[in-house]
């Protein structure tokens, strides 16, 4: 089914006319802002935007949109299509839909953005001036986890990605690890000469690492579908992508690789998270959608990729 509809941008279109009309229903009817006590520093701060409902509505529209088209972008500038089709986004938008991310102004919906400026900018380790672009997502890194500590398991994508895909790796390791300690250098200013400093330590030590599993006492069914759903979708897709690009080009196995290694920075900062099993299945929105993606172009066994791709679909609905 996936693979007849990229092979016709008209029902692309179709589908993601109708996915976005739902999930615009979705974002007006129930927008919501969600809070976080613990594993925050500066979260908390933007919690007045829930009395501004249209406000709200649009800057949450507007964060899926930067990541829908700088995912999107991602995926073709990577060599992962062939031709430009709609399956990114009829993806993207499903899956936020089906597991109602899309009304949610929350760190997960954050992480998503920074993540997608990130790989955006990470793409191609032979074109421009790395050193600025690992600075620049070094920066980044450390911003996002000034609201959502563990963000920080993203810089095991970036360092690795780096291992992997470039010769001269350890002086960009170190551009990057500056770019993050630049920002914490310049919180521990602000707050040093602004006397404030007692207020940082205070800030500092709320913060709590904690543990989506552990945070449910009694998983329910629909929890023990949604996970065993997500580990077998992901570990599908992980194995049949590996023979589907074993006789690619090296520098497209080592882009693969480098999606994968964005999946495991996400699975960590899922199971460090404070949210339930559902909602924390929303940082994997990015990793799942550039895998459907590639999935739904393959011609090989498409019934049963189908089948595995509606899975976890359907198990976000539950």
């Amino acid at each position: 089914m996936f693979r007849f509809i990229q092979s016709r941008m008209f029902f692309q279109a179709v589908g993601v006319v109708a996915v976005l009309v739902w999930a615009v229903i979705q974002l007006v009817t129930s927008a919501q802002y969600v809070p976080l006590s613990s594993q925050a520093m500066y979260w908390p701060s933007i919690a007045p935007i829930q009395g501004r409902y249209v406000a709200m509505c649009l800057i949450i529209a507007f964060g899926i949109l930067l990541q829908l088209v700088l995912t999107d972008v991602y995926f073709f500038r990577g060599g992962f299509g062939d031709s430009h089709h709609l399956m990114v986004v009829l993806w993207f938008l499903l899956l936020l839909c089906c597991g109602g991310f899309v009304a949610q102004l929350s760190p997960v919906w954050m992480s998503n953005i920074i993540l997608a400026i990130i790989i955006s900018v990470n793409f191609d380790y032979d074109r421009g001036n790395l050193k600025n672009k690992d600075y620049f997502s070094g920066m980044l890194t450390a911003l996002a986890s000034l609201f959502y500590p563990p963000f920080l398991f993203v810089a095991f994508f970036v360092i690795s990605s780096l291992i992997i895909n470039r010769f001269s790796k350890y002086k960009d390791i170190v551009v990057y690890i500056l770019g993050i300690l630049t920002i914490y250098l310049y919180v521990f200013c602000f707050y040093f000469f602004t006397d404030r400093l007692p207020e940082l330590g205070s800030l500092l030590a709320e913060v709590r690492f904690s543990n989506t599993f552990a945070s449910t006492a009694v998983y329910s069914w629909k929890e023990i579908v949604l996970l065993s759903a997500t580990g077998l979708s992901l570990l599908y897709a992980i194995f049949i992508l590996k023979i589907q690009y074993d006789n690619k080009p090296v520098l497209l196995r080592k882009r693969l690789v480098t999606i994968h290694l964005i999946t495991i920075s996400m699975l960590l900062m899922m199971i460090f998270s404070p949210f339930d099993i559902h909602q924390s299945v929303g940082f994997l929105l990015i990793p799942f959608t550039l895998y459907y993606a590639m999935l739904s172009q393959m011609k090989e066994h498409p019934f049963v990729n189908d089948i595995m791709m509606l899975i976890f679909a359907v198990a976000l609905c539950l």
